[in-house]
């Protein structure tokens, strides 16, 4: 124990004299004194970002002692591989998942269907299903142990790792029909390519790029709100046609045994939730982002930074003119160049799970800008709700507590509850400022009976105001899509699913909701009455600060019932066919019906049916 001890303590302060030779490279540009040079420097001209990142890995540095982490690359969230593991997680074949805390890594997820394939529970067509994944994740068994023929992929190996190079290629159809004069057909069409890697155990990494051309059947795109596809970034609006694309790059290594790194360009979405949650969820574009991660037994932790982009202030983009940094701004060549505002987000949450059968989790997630990173958000460990009052109450911190509990074999039961803001003086009133919401769900595995059978209820309920600022560089949104859940402000929402799957490739949805939303409301002289029903439309002097009213102003109500087929081949191809028939009350009309379109571009509301009939046709994964 004492030599254990002894050589912990050597290698602790041999990494502390490595962090303070770096620092001191960073600073006067020189190698270290080991002999071992590296390579990152921050240049005179930069930068506040560059020099608060190397403090962000210093100080994961000093609390590691030796090269051993997970450093596999990330699984996307969208990965149906999550879908499984919920259903296993209820059927006690494997516990402690934290999947409230996503994406996972490949080593993780590996070791979860392990886990489950270990236990001796599962039925033969779960067996068959955590098969087919372990294979496909475990890139050194390669492409002789995957049953019958496969798509050829490029792949390479050496004595440092391997590399794998995959297309990208998935096409969407959608025709709808009713609440309109003639059917309106839409098409995403996107192609790209997918790298990923692992070098010997020290660094795995992930790439990918996508391309979408999106068109319609008599469809103009004037507007960025025309764009059907609710995850855009930088949009091209072309008349008849829309261009718009998209990429990942993620680098996953270790600092040590404690403490593990993604930084790179992706996504996180934390909370109990499949979908949507509440604090952060996976309906936006990727984002440039350094995740820290660390596990003690059975507690877990993760902390975000990451920068942003404000909403577009363009012409084409109404729901954000005049938001740019005018300032800033100049003329060169005879032409404007508009610079943007600096946007940011930091989180950090905590997950643990006491016993089998619950997991317990708490997080906080800020919103800033019009500054460069604030250390006190950068500190992993810090009380955000604290900070912001700390650094002048000028930002736009949420909190959120969930719990994940699984009482009986084959349930699991969630519920978040979220603070966005209070008024501790007012708690219990309907002031503005106290903007709370919660989410309930609940699983049953092979209900009645019913084998490889999930059913999946979920109410949520986001009151007015959430997720919006008094300055909206802190609206709660990455370009105009909400960070959190998808609903947006001063709505509701019940939800019922039941899954089937047939064969191991093949399944079926039962979809119903009911939704309710109550969005703002334009008044005939042209002003807006502002009930906090748009994410985008914060507090402004004149709007209401006494009184919230939930399901204020324009109350719209959808009625839902769909049906899909999913069918999966060769791991990375899937058709997802859906047919959907919604009533709704008081609804958006086409042509501009969805949502974030701003209130004087809408082109009316309405009663009436709708049908959708769509069909997606994937193969790999962004």
């Amino acid at each position: 124990m004492h030599d254990q001890f002894t050589n912990s303590l050597k290698r602790w302060q041999d990494r502390t004299a490595n962090v303070f030779a770096l620092s001191q490279r960073v600073k006067m540009k020189r190698p270290l004194s080991s002999g071992t040079e590296v390579a990152l420097t921050c240049p005179r001209i930069a930068t506040l970002d560059c020099r608060l990142l190397l403090i962000q890995v210093m100080a994961s540095l000093l609390v590691s002692a030796a090269w051993a982490a997970d450093t596999s690359a990330l699984v996307p969230i969208d990965h149906p591989v999550y879908g499984l593991l919920d259903r296993l997680e209820a059927r006690g074949t494997v516990s402690a998942a934290g999947n409230g805390m996503r994406p996972l890594s490949r080593s993780s997820t590996l070791q979860l269907l392990r886990q489950a394939s270990d236990s001796g529970h599962l039925s033969q067509l779960d067996r068959e299903r955590v098969e087919q994944y372990t294979r496909s994740f475990e890139p050194d068994r390669g492409a002789a142990n995957l049953s019958g023929w496969q798509p050829p992929r490029l792949r390479y190996e050496a004595s440092e790792g391997w590399v794998k190079v995959d297309l990208l290629a998935r096409q969407q159809t959608d025709l709808f029909s009713g609440r309109r004069d003639e059917d309106e057909w839409i098409f995403r069409n996107r192609l790209g390519a997918v790298v990923e890697g692992q070098l010997r155990e020290r660094v795995g990494f992930r790439v990918s790029f996508e391309q979408t051309r999106e068109e319609g059947i008599e469809r103009k795109y004037v507007i960025r709100s025309d764009v059907f596809e609710p995850r855009r970034e930088a949009v091209q609006l072309k008349g008849g046609v829309a261009d718009y694309h998209e990429a990942t790059a993620a680098i996953s290594f270790g600092l040590g045994d404690l403490v593990d790194v993604v930084a790179g360009k992706g996504q996180v979405m934390w909370g109990p939730a499949p979908e949507d949650n509440l604090g952060l969820s996976a309906n936006t574009p990727s984002y440039d982002m350094v995740l820290l991660r660390s596990r003690l037994g059975v507690v877990r932790f993760e902390h975000l930074a990451a920068r942003l982009r404000p909403c577009p202030d363009r012409p084409d983009a109404p729901t954000c003119r005049g938001l740019a940094d005018e300032e800033s701004s100049y003329i060169v060549n005879g032409m404007t160049r508009g610079l943007e505002r600096e946007k940011y987000l930091a989180g950090h949450r905590l997950e643990a799970s006491p016993t089998r059968w619950i997991d317990i989790g708490f997080q906080e997630v800020v919103v800033y800008g019009d500054r460069g990173p604030e250390l006190a958000y950068l500190n992993p460990f810090m009380f955000f709700w604290a900070a912001q009052s700390y650094l002048g109450d000028k930002d736009n911190v949420m909190m959120t507590l969930d719990v994940d509990v699984r009482p009986h074999h084959g349930w699991q039961v969630y519920a978040a509850y979220t603070i966005d803001d209070l008024k501790k003086l007012k708690i219990f009133s309907d002031d503005f400022a106290n903007k709370f919401s919660f989410q309930l769900g609940a699983l049953w595995t092979n209900p009645l009976g019913w084998a490889q059978t999930d059913v999946r209820a979920e109410y949520v309920r986001v009151e007015p105001w959430i997720y919006t600022h008094k300055f909206p560089i802190n609206t709660f949104r990455h370009f105009d899509t909400p960070l959190g859940h998808a609903l947006g402000p001063n709505s509701d929402r019940w939800a019922l699913s039941i899954e089937r799957y047939w064969l191991s490739d093949l399944a079926t949805r039962l979809r119903w909701s009911r939704t309710r939303h109550g969005d703002n409301e334009l008044l005939a002289d042209g002003t807006t009455h502002n009930v906090g029903g748009d994410l985008h439309s914060g507090w402004r002097p004149g709007d209401d600060r006494e009184v919230k009213k939930f399901l204020d102003g324009h109350v719209s109500i959808r009625n839902t019932v769909g049906v899909e087929l999913d069918y999966t081949r060769w791991s990375r191809l899937r058709l997802v066919g859906r047919f959907e028939w919604e009533d709704g009350t008081d609804v958006p009309l086409p042509p501009r019906w969805q949502n974030g379109v701003p209130l004087p571009w809408r082109t009316g509301y309405g009663d009436g049916t709708q049908t959708r009939i769509a069909f997606d046709l994937r193969y790999g994964l962004l």
